[in-house]
């Protein structure tokens, strides 16, 4: 007699039901896996970004408040945008007048003068040569009273008419100089309360939508028209993907305080984001 084996296998039908429910299962296990790591890529990515704007914004914020009370202003052209400030390393008051018994040394109006510092000297003051050319070029420390921003004439320290170049520091004594022709530089109205400022360089942010970047530019000359698309010193990069970018200022008349608002958009192939960050500045000069 014939023996008869039992066959065992599977026939076409269940091979291609098992390829079937495999791929199905290999689809919906791939969109488990690469979903969330689409979304950590993503959330690295924004991170970036934010992490990269901070810092942008929190450095001008930090250097904002040294700003020269009334020196902030703001030019737009084509794709770039700039806030400019004078940027101050110290200041104080000045003697106004003589002590009762005949000793001091107040501030006057003289072409070439010295005052004493009522209660010292705090911070770096960098004394250079004679004359407002210096001063503005930044050969010398500038020597700054009652600055009410552009506009203003008398009171105005980018055209230099109440700035003048430091020759010399001496203890809690300051020594000025314009040089000749400069006979009144300093046109104080009662108001000033005896406020002065030391001002050594000016200070521009420049955000270029052309190139996507937020540039710092310092140390170039003090001018009386702002800078924007040329300067003389070569900008440092803050930020960059800059696709969107707004500086405003309100001074604030009649209060204490002027309020910068500085609004950040970077964006790259994953992400975007926007930041905004305000940033109060004395404007009593």
């Amino acid at each position: 007699m014939t023996s008869l084996r039992s066959q065992n296998g599977f026939t076409l039908v269940e091979l291609i039901t098992v390829m079937v429910l495999l791929t199905i299962l290999s689809v919906i296990t791939t969109q488990f896996i690469v979903m969330p790591m689409r979304s950590f890529a993503d959330i690295a990515a924004r991170g970036e970004l934010v992490d990269q704007a901070d810092i942008a914004l929190q450095r001008m914020s930090r250097e904002l408040r040294t700003a020269l009370p009334n020196s902030i202003r703001i030019s737009s052209s084509g794709t770039r945008t700039s806030l400019e400030y004078l940027n101050t390393t110290t200041g104080g008051r000045f003697r106004a007048r003589m002590e009762v018994n005949g000793t001091g040394n107040p501030l006057t109006n003289g072409a070439t003068d010295s005052f004493d510092v009522l209660g010292g000297i705090n911070g770096v003051i960098t004394p250079g040569p004679a004359g407002l050319a210096n001063c503005l070029n930044g050969n010398s420390d500038c020597l700054v009273i009652y600055n009410t921003g552009t506009g203003v004439g008398a009171f105005n320290a980018y055209s230099g008419a109440n700035a003048a170049a430091i020759t010399a520091v001496s203890g809690n004594q300051i020594t000025f100089n314009n040089g000749a022709g400069w006979s009144f530089p300093f046109p104080i109205p009662p108001t000033a309360q005896q406020r002065f400022f030391v001002v050594d360089q000016p200070v521009s942010y420049v955000c270029d939508l052309g190139t996507g970047e937020l540039l710092r530019y310092a140390g170039y000359s003090i001018n009386a028209t702002q800078p924007l698309a040329t300067f003389s010193v070569t900008g440092r990069r803050l930020a960059v993907n800059v696709v969107g970018c707004q500086f405003s200022y309100v001074n604030g008349a009649g209060a204490r305080h002027g309020l910068v608002s500085i609004h950040l958009q970077l964006q790259n192939n994953a992400a975007d984001v926007s930041l905004l960050h305000q940033v109060h500045v004395a404007n009593v000069p």
